[in-house]
C-alpha cells in the first residue's frame, strides 16, 4: 500500500499524461491490465483502452488541458476531481468542430496496484460540455 502523497503524486502523473498525450508516460502510471469501468464505446480493454480513449479526448479538444482540483485517498484509491480544457477543433461527443472553447469536469476513482492503476471510475460531465457547444435541452412537458 503506498501512502497518500504518494498516490496523489501518481494521479496527477496520470493526468499530466492524458494532457501530454503521452503512452508511455501511461505505461509507467498504469497497468496494461487496468480495467476501466466506464469505457466509451469501442473502447478496448486494458492500457490499450486507456490510450485510446486519450487520443479519442486530443482528437476532440485541441490543447487540451487537465487540472486536478481536488483528491481524496483512502487505502490504495484516490478519488479525483479534474477539470479538462480544449477547443472544440474535432468531432467530440459525436459532434462536429465547433471551434468553441470546452469544459468537462470528471470525478475519478483509482484504485492502485502494485504501484500502478488497476481499476478507473470515471463520471464526466458531459451535460455541461454539452451546453458549452451550443446543445440544447428541453424536460418533457407533462
Amino acid at each position: 500500500m503506498r501512502n497518500g502523497d504518494e498516490l496523489r503524486q501518481a494521479y496527477g502523473r496520470l493526468i499530466a499524461a492524458v494532457e501530454a498525450n503521452d503512452p508511455d508516460a501511461l505505461a509507467g502510471i498504469v497497468s496494461p491490465d487496468i480495467v476501466d469501468h466506464g469505457p466509451v464505446p469501442g473502447q478496448p480493454p486494458g492500457l490499450e483502452g486507456i490510450v485510446f480513449w486519450m487520443r479519442g479526448m486530443h482528437s476532440g479538444l485541441s490543447g487540451l488541458t487537465g487540472v486536478v482540483e481536488d483528491t481524496v485517498v483512502e487505502g490504495d484509491k484516490v478519488a479525483g476531481r479534474v477539470t479538462w480544457r480544449g477547443t472544440h477543433a474535432g468531432t467530440f461527443l459525436g459532434l462536429p468542430a465547433t471551434g468553441k472553447p470546452v469544459t468537462v469536469t470528471a470525478m475519478h476513482l483509482l484504485r492502485f496496484e502494485n504501484g500502478l492503476a488497476a481499476e478507473w471510475w470515471g463520471v464526466p460531465d458531459v451535460y455541461g460540455a454539452l451546453t458549452d457547444l451550443g446543445a440544447r435541452f428541453e424536460l418533457p412537458k407533462g
